[in-house]
C-alpha cells in the first residue's frame, strides 16, 4: 500500500513540474497580450468593453500561470502545496 502511494505522489510531482514549465513558458506571452490590451483602452466605446473584459481574463489567465510556475518550482524542491 505503501509502494502505491509513493508512486502516486512521485506521479504528481511529476506532473506538476510538468504543468509548472508550460506555465512559465506561457507567461510572457500572456504578459504581453494583456499588455497590448491595457494599452488601448481609449477610444471606441464598445471595444472598449472587449477590452476590459479581455483584461479581466487574461489577469486571471496571469495569475493562474504564476501559480502553477510556482508549484513546479515548489515541487521540483520536493515540497507541495495545496491551492488555496
Amino acid at each position: 500500500m505503501d509502494d502505491w502511494k509513493a508512486g502516486l505522489r512521485a506521479e504528481m510531482r511529476a506532473i506538476d513540474i510538468a504543468t509548472g514549465d508550460a506555465a512559465s513558458a506561457q507567461l510572457p506571452d500572456l504578459l504581453r497580450r494583456l499588455s497590448h490590451h491595457q494599452a488601448g483602452l481609449g477610444g471606441n466605446p464598445v471595444l472598449s468593453l472587449y477590452r476590459r473584459w479581455r483584461i479581466r481574463r487574461l489577469a486571471r489567465a496571469v495569475a493562474d500561470a504564476r501559480w502553477h510556475a510556482e508549484q513546479g518550482r515548489l515541487a521540483r524542491r520536493g515540497g507541495l502545496d495545496p491551492r488555496p
